[in-house]
């Protein structure tokens, strides 16, 4: 070494530390937004998973409560209207509505929209008004509520019937059953509302 000179700095070791920690960030930076996605999606998959069965449960339940509404329909509720007797709340007679309105009540809302605007299912605060539907005694477990049903008296068509359904005078009756979703664990989860309809023609024996 000449005098006046002093030796070379190396510096590479340093470079390559430094690049590295920089390195190890950017991955560790990476692997944590990979986890938070991967978290956020196992989250919404099970809101999904929670939904779908929340809903499957308020199908069985109306499909449950339309099934003992038919089963009544002759030895309770065509009693009643036979008797012109429709004082039981969730009875309607419709037999002297307009067409429009047996086939589509009022309003398109009509089925969820308290009283006076709807039937009035629900009160102005969002409960389920009893008072104007009929209970089940099918019961479903797992439900937030459970399914009540309406029963629509349309009218009679007369005799003879297409297809020979009946030889006698027809009465057409119209069931509408809503069921409330379920409630898990601590949280109540009961937003899913399902609805079902079905219309049955009875031939009297």
């Amino acid at each position: 070494m000449r005098p006046g000179h002093s030796p070379p700095h190396d510096t590479g070791g340093h470079d390559q530390h430094g690049f590295a920690l920089v390195t190890g960030l950017i991955m560790l930076v990476l692997i944590s937004l990979l986890g938070l996605s991967a978290s956020r999606g196992i989250r919404q998959e099970s809101v999904m998973a929670n939904n779908t069965r929340e809903r499957d449960l308020a199908f069985q339940a109306a499909e449950a409560a339309l099934a003992d509404a038919e089963s009544k329909l002759q030895s309770v509720y065509h009693v009643n209207v036979i008797a012109n007797d429709f004082s039981l709340a969730g009875l309607i007679d419709r037999s002297t509505a307009s067409t429009e309105d047996r086939i589509k009540p009022t309003t398109a809302k009509y089925w969820t929209d308290p009283a006076p605007l709807g039937h009035g299912w629900f009160d102005s605060n969002g409960a389920v008004d009893s008072g104007k539907s009929i209970a089940t005694g099918q019961v479903i477990a797992g439900v937030d509520q459970q399914a009540r049903y309406v029963v629509e008296y349309l009218g009679t068509v007369p005799p003879p019937m297409p297809n020979s359904v009946c030889s006698t005078t027809a009465y057409r009756y119209r069931f509408t059953a809503l069921a409330i979703g379920a409630s898990t664990r601590s949280r109540k989860i009961a937003d899913t509302r399902v609805m079902l309809q079905s219309e049955v023609m009875l031939c009297p024996t």
